[in-house]
């Protein structure tokens, strides 16, 4: 095993971790304001969307077991295009960090760090996004795994709600019409981007090849689960009409409790979720470092780690307004259903009508 692979266990983290991010705490608003409490329904189907995906995912990356998705679109679809779709995905991969680093601005400025200018907030992960990118993929997943047990303290806090729930709140089940639903699984599904870095991260794992589409459909499914308990957790606790003026209702339901030795649950939740925000920004930008490298034709991704970095630096400070990073959030999400959800399919169809896989490789 080189120093670069990593294990099935290690690859179920790296794809977990980078799914728990910054969706988490305004998930169940934005299904909300389409869905209303049968924003549940939307996230299962999400959720089951991307289970087709990875299965895209997988069976691409099958066809060319040590090449990342940078290496693979040359091969499927000639250089000179697979050059411009390599700069594409960079680009997407780039600017799912920008949103990133965007949005945990937005909840630490307002729930933190009040007087603390934004760019400063934005530098410092920022700079510990290089600072782990340099690491190889082994070690960052060795990183992944050991802050994961950390969700145990989260969902313990969000559990504590079941004191002061009322079920009622959920029902009728239905009641906003199918086309709603459908159309609010598409916000479900960015708050559960994450799942297509295992176009860069596959190239990298060891063992035996449907032990990775295991491991990928259960990584995937856990989050899913997660997400569904703290939604319908939260579409208990809060009555409709309360729903619609917290934009993060996670925050408000945890600022309500209190106990003998902690004040402020919801900093404590904060202190944790940061770390889950920086684990999916960590991924998201090596995998766009690792597109920078192959587009400039760099020995290594460590020297594209810190002009990637402050790209999305810049580019995250641009926006100030709540408006902008919605804005923002919108025409990111729709290309990032677009490239993450829909595109492998695509290139999994075109691999298959041109025949293109590495030699000695399973067509299955």
């Amino acid at each position: 095993m080189s120093s670069q692979s990593i294990t099935h266990r290690q690859l179920f983290f790296l794809i977990f971790q980078t799914q728990i991010g910054v969706g988490v705490l305004s998930l169940p608003y934005s299904l909300f304001v389409k869905a209303k409490t049968d924003g549940w329904i939307s996230l299962m189907l999400a959720g089951i969307f991307i289970q087709f995906s990875l299965l895209a995912i997988w069976k691409l990356c099958n066809r060319f077991p040590k090449s990342t998705i940078f290496d693979i679109l040359p091969k499927i679809m000639g250089k000179p295009l697979g050059f411009v779709f390599n700069f594409i995905y960079t680009l997407h991969f780039a600017f799912i960090s920008i949103l990133i680093l965007a949005l945990y601005n937005q909840v630490v400025g307002k729930w933190i760090l009040f007087d603390t200018p934004h760019w400063v907030i934005i530098f410092i992960m920022a700079f510990t996004g290089v600072y782990f990118i340099t690491s190889t993929p082994r070690e960052m997943a060795r990183f992944f795994t050991i802050v994961t047990p950390l969700l145990l303290i989260l969902l313990g806090l969000i559990l504590y709600a079941y004191t002061d729930l009322h079920l009622l709140y959920i029902f009728p089940v239905g009641s906003v019409g199918v086309s709603n639903i459908i159309r609010s699984s598409s916000d479900a599904m960015v708050s559960l981007l994450g799942f297509d870095v295992a176009l860069v991260f596959l190239a990298y794992t060891s063992g035996a090849s449907n032990k990775k589409l295991k491991v990928l459909s259960f990584a995937s499914l856990s989050v899913t689960l997660i997400y569904l308990f703290i939604v319908v957790t939260t579409y208990m606790y809060f009555n409709p009409l309360e729903i619609v003026i917290v934009p993060e209702p996670v925050l408000y339901m945890l600022k309500a409790f209190s106990f003998t030795v902690i004040e402020r649950t919801d900093l404590i939740f904060l202190s944790i979720w940061i770390i889950s925000v920086a684990t999916s920004f960590i991924s998201y930008l090596y995998v766009a470092s690792k597109g920078l490298q192959t587009l400039f034709k760099l020995k290594k991704h460590e020297s594209a780690a810190p002009f990637i970095a402050l790209f999305c630096f810049l580019i995250a400070i641009i926006p100030n307004e709540k408006l902008e990073i919605l804005t923002w959030n919108k025409y990111i999400s729709m290309t990032s259903l677009l490239f993450s959800g829909i595109a492998p399919i695509f290139l999994l169809l075109i691999a298959v009508i041109r025949k293109k896989q590495e030699k000695g490789t399973a067509s299955s």
